[in-house]
């Protein structure tokens, strides 16, 4: 006797669609947390950029104010990276 087996198609999507789902759907902080791990295309001052703006969105931004960087500035400027990545400038 045979048995039928039914085998649903697990959708995979790229790093890159689960980040521009997020940015989509108004979740910037977790299109930040995936775009953060970017390696291609992304020099290392906008990977430094994109790790202190998830840093301060995670809880962290008195410490990096403390050590004098302009938080609101890098978290602008991680907007402009990820929008740019994600082929939505």
């Amino acid at each position: 006797m045979k048995t039928n087996k039914v085998y649903k198609a697990v959708e995979r999507k790229s790093k890159s669609d689960q980040a521009r789902h997020f940015l989509e759907s108004g979740n910037f902080k977790s299109a930040l947390a995936i775009v953060s791990t970017f390696v291609k295309g992304v020099t290392k001052m906008e990977k430094r950029t994109l790790e202190i703006a998830h840093e301060c969105l995670s809880g962290n931004e008195t410490f990096y104010q403390s050590i004098g960087i302009d938080t609101a500035v890098e978290i602008d400027n991680s907007r402009i990276i990820v929008h740019s990545l994600l082929g939505f400038a």
